[in-house]
């Protein structure tokens, strides 16, 4: 037999639920705050509380489907904020964020010496300096040499700050002793891996 739901989750779901009313507008433009809000309904099993799985909870009360619910999230752990604020201003995939997410963080994108803060009124100055980026990232390998080692050591930093931040967020959870020795045993082995990759990379 399951636990009743637990009464502060439901306050919370309520509390979230409430500042997007219900998600309806999540399959058109998503917002960073959105993407956590959801992926915290995921991992928390908010979704309970409402005696819903998490299909059922995307489908009536997200407004969009687990799929779609699911890439949501996958790309806030991809790409952190600075996408969702980026796509809010002007039209980009996925795919073409990764050609250029080492000039975008959530202070703006820096083209040409200059950081443009991400903001609607900035959205023409943003598009250009976007496609200039994009223009830049697709010349051959030739005439860019760097280009992949950037956008590696781009990746990287964005998938380390990741999951730093999903570390320190589970760290506030509620975990059981099982899971926290996950958690801990996780970090240690990270910790460990990191500081050999220092030491052999130093001259």
């Amino acid at each position: 037999m399951g636990k009743p739901p637990d009464p502060s989750q439901a306050f919370d779901l309520g509390t979230w639920l409430g500042r997007k009313q219900a998600f309806g507008l999540m399959a058109g433009k998503c917002s960073a705050a959105d993407a956590e809000c959801l992926r915290n309904i995921r991992e928390q099993k908010l979704y309970r509380s409402l005696h819903l799985n998490w299909s059922q909870f995307c489908r009536q009360h997200a407004g969009i489907s687990r799929p779609i619910a699911d890439k949501i999230i996958h790309q806030l752990e991809e790409f952190g904020p600075a996408f969702f604020q980026l796509a809010g201003v002007l039209r980009i995939t996925p795919e073409e964020y990764r050609l250029i997410a080492a000039s975008v963080t959530e202070e703006g994108v820096l083209s040409d010496g200059e950081r443009i803060p991400i903001t609607v009124e900035n959205g023409a100055r943003l598009t250009r300096a976007v496609d200039a980026l994009r223009s830049q990232a697709a010349l051959p390998a030739a005439e860019t040499p760097a280009a992949d080692t950037r956008r590696a050591i781009a990746r990287v930093e964005t998938k380390l700050r990741s999951a730093l931040a999903e570390l320190a967020r589970l760290q506030t959870s509620q975990l059981d002793a099982e899971e926290r020795a996950r958690l801990q045993s996780a970090a240690g082995s990270a910790r460990d891996r990191l500081n050999q990759i220092l030491l052999s990379s130093r001259v």
